[in-house]
């Protein structure tokens, strides 16, 4: 028998739409899993499901992964979030991005160790279990939407905000950063789902607070800084104007480190003061070799830079073509 692993979660969430999906998640593993389904008053006791082997047409870690990603997509605010869900839904939509990112710098869809061969399987499958959680938790936002809707009284207003109340320049920045997100993605969403709303701005705090210490323990778990710097620059590099990265660097502030800082070296550009070099030496952007898009950004600034005689430095900029260290 595998080690057990043990989750909450609300006991009208096994209802939603998505749960029948975490189950099939839950049969492809090797371990058993005991939910403790709770309500606001108690905790029942129930065993949802009994140990598991790996069933045939079990789902893998890459369909959690961009099951995961087509959930973020099905979430909607109520009108009681105001002028404010247009920086919420930014936010949402930057931990999607920063979910996607760790997804293509592990190479989650063709690599089965997730960019570490010396991965064990205890590793990959928490890896899942981390998925399978992020799962659990747009399953509760959809059962308090459900609930909230069933309570509501005839005067509450249960309509949703579109595209068409967002002020023109964040809508603009709102689609791209989700069409990055999508373009990352491969093969077909298993999900059959609708959309649902939030109605409270706690609860989607709540949410993405979750979803962004949950992304903290996978990229703890399978690392690639690397790869995940050379695919940020690249995102700031396809946002057109200031106005845009300023939206970015202020909703990606507690979800995004790396977007966020991204965003606004972007804004501000390099700053080489001082800086003395002996032997070889890269600093600032550096993009890998099979870069594709454009690059965008403030001019850098350059004062006290010293290369020792026989060094070399490259200093800012470079984005495909021959590697800086190849000589």
């Amino acid at each position: 028998m595998g080690l057990c692993a043990q989750y909450r979660v609300e006991a009208a969430a096994v209802a939603s739409p998505i749960w029948p999906y975490i189950e099939e998640v839950l049969r492809s593993s090797q371990h058993s899993y005991r939910f403790i389904l709770s309500t606001s008053s108690r905790v029942i006791g129930w065993t949802m499901a009994e140990p598991f082997g790996i069933a045939a047409g079990a789902v893998g870690i890459a369909a959690a992964f961009t099951a995961c990603v087509d959930c973020f997509g099905y979430v909607q605010l109520g009108r009681h979030f105001g002028r404010d869900f247009q920086t919420d839904l930014l936010t949402l939509n930057c931990a999607r991005l920063r979910l996607t990112r760790w997804g293509q710098a592990v190479n989650i869809y063709e690599d089965p160790k997730l960019g570490n061969p010396d991965a064990t399987s205890a590793e990959l499958q928490t890896a899942k279990d981390t998925l399978l959680q992020i799962l659990v938790l747009f399953a509760n936002t959809e059962k308090i939407s459900k609930k909230y809707r069933l309570d509501a009284k005839a005067r509450d207003d249960l309509s949703i905000l579109g595209p068409e109340d967002m002020d023109p320049a964040v809508m603009v920045i709102n689609n791209k950063v989700k069409e990055l997100a999508i373009r990352r993605q491969k093969g077909i969403s298993v999900l059959k789902t609708a959309s649902w709303a939030l109605y409270h701005r706690s609860e989607l705090k709540e949410l993405i607070a979750d979803i962004t210490s949950l992304i903290d323990n996978i990229e703890m778990l399978f690392p690639a800084p690397q790869s995940q710097l050379a695919l940020v620059k690249q995102e700031t590099a396809e946002i057109q104007d200031k106005q845009a990265l300023g939206l970015v660097e202020s909703a990606a502030q507690d979800v995004d480190r790396l977007l966020h800082a991204a965003a606004k070296e972007a804004l501000t550009g390099h700053q080489y003061l001082n800086v003395v070099i002996e032997g070889k030496a890269q600093t600032g952007d550096a993009f890998s070799s099979d870069w594709k898009g454009e690059a965008r950004g403030t001019s850098h600034k350059y004062d006290g830079v010293v290369v020792d005689k026989g060094g070399k430095a490259l200093i800012g900029n470079k984005y495909g073509g021959k590697d800086f260290w190849d000589d």
